[in-house]
């Protein structure tokens, strides 16, 4: 399955949006639990914590988008496993991959992305008869 350079470039940001994703949550989430321990002052002082709520909203976000873009990235994964023509004439290539995507979600689709997706196919060194 020959993609071309900017398809091979959109599955590449498409396969690290969960990663970003999760360290934007992860960074929300402790600047919402440190911003609000940082008040000496306490929560009963100032009514509704309004920064707590705001900063567990933008947390929530990013894992919403980081479930989006995995499960995007998993269905373009598998899609591509399916239609690549050099796991075709291997006997359990396509299996195999497909499971090494599937249970290591993350990982496995980077690794699958790298592997399969992102090198470009060889030139023969032998030369053709024609030349």
């Amino acid at each position: 399955m020959n993609l071309s350079k900017s398809q091979k470039i959109g599955i590449g940001i498409l396969t690290f949006m969960p990663i970003l994703c999760f360290i934007g949550y992860i960074v929300s989430f402790f600047a919402m639990v440190f911003g609000t321990m940082s008040d000496p002052s306490g929560f009963e002082s100032q009514g509704p914590p309004d920064t707590f709520f705001a900063g567990l909203g933008v947390a929530m976000l990013f894992m919403i988008l980081m479930f989006i873009f995995g499960l995007a990235a998993l269905i373009i994964h598998i899609i591509h496993v399916t239609k690549n023509p050099k796991l075709k004439k291997q006997n359990n290539g396509q299996l195999i991959w497909i499971l090494i995507i599937i249970l290591a979600n993350g990982i496995g689709g980077i690794v699958y992305y790298f592997i399969e997706i992102l090198p470009e196919p060889k030139e023969s060194l032998v030369p053709s008869p024609e030349e």
